[in-house]
């Protein structure tokens, strides 16, 4: 078998052009919100409503209609029925968004099944403790147009400013 080498030239022009280019940076419009459980529960508080209440108005403001709100959910090791649990605190959050919020339950998707998840880190544990295992975290995607670059030249696009 024979082996090829590049000669010295070729390897630095590559890497050259490598070191060159612009990085890629993903663009993702994707809001992000965690709705926050009591241990072993899945009531959406009522704090938990307000908040979801006004980070949805702040969203619908902006963005004058959606392509989806997907759901997940999680639970941490030790609560009743995790896996059951989890799921339940998704349909319950699904229920707010039809029912109080007013949104199209046709463009809210619900997970397949919880997660469960297992704290590992002194970091997980603090996570735990801010109930940040046990929620259920709402993924909004604003329909275009939004402010993604991909969306150059749509009303709500707004090109960063030059690096100084």
């Amino acid at each position: 078998m024979k082996r090829y080498l590049l000669p010295i030239w070729h390897v630095t022009a590559i890497l050259l052009v490598l070191v060159a280019a612009p990085p890629a940076h993903a663009c993702s419009p994707m809001k992000v919100i965690g709705v926050y459980f009591d241990r072993d529960s899945a009531t959406v508080s009522a704090a938990q409503v307000s908040r979801l209440a006004n980070w949805m108005a702040d969203l619908r403001a902006r963005y004058p209609s959606h392509e989806s709100i997907d759901i997940s959910a999680s639970t941490e090791p030790g609560e009743q029925s995790p896996s059951n649990l989890a799921m339940e605190r998704a349909r319950n959050v699904a229920r707010v968004l039809r029912e109080n919020l007013q949104f199209d339950g046709v463009k809210i998707y619900l997970p397949d099944q919880g997660y469960v998840k297992k704290p590992v880190s002194a970091y997980l544990k603090q996570l735990e403790k801010s109930q940040g295992v046990r929620a259920v975290q709402l993924d909004f995607l604003p329909a275009c147009p939004h402010e993604c670059s991909c969306q150059a030249g749509a009303p709500l696009y707004e090109p960063k400013a030059p690096a100084q």
